[in-house]
């Protein structure tokens, strides 16, 4: 009886582990999504008339020196998640843009 008390803890504290680990992860997109809207809105980087490379907003996609020195950076996964959604499109120069209308209420109240 003993070992499967053990074994139940253990399996409880993998559960947790993970269920932690997506926790984290999820919370640190959602700010990475705020913070890439704000560098937007703070680059003037609405419609297509303000478009920006990817260097300008300083969103460009880091080397691999840069991802093994630094801690992870959810603002490459937040860009793909925003131009999934619509509400930041690439022009045909490869300069992307936000459009504003698109931002849903939770994510304008941040701004």
């Amino acid at each position: 009886m003993a070992e499967i008390g053990k074994v139940l803890l253990i399996i409880a504290f993998v559960i947790i582990a993970f269920g932690g680990g997506l926790y984290i992860r999820t919370f640190l997109t959602r700010r990475a999504i705020f913070r890439v809207i704000e560098i937007f809105y703070r680059h003037d980087a609405l419609g297509k008339n303000g478009a920006k490379t990817l260097q300008e907003l300083g969103l460009e996609r880091p080397d691999l020196l840069q991802r093994m020195t630094k801690p992870r950076d959810y603002k490459q996964n937040a860009l793909q998640i925003l131009m999934k959604e619509g509400i930041i499109n690439v022009d045909e120069n490869g300069r992307v843009y936000m459009i504003e209308e698109k931002l849903d209420q939770s994510l304008r109240r941040k701004r």
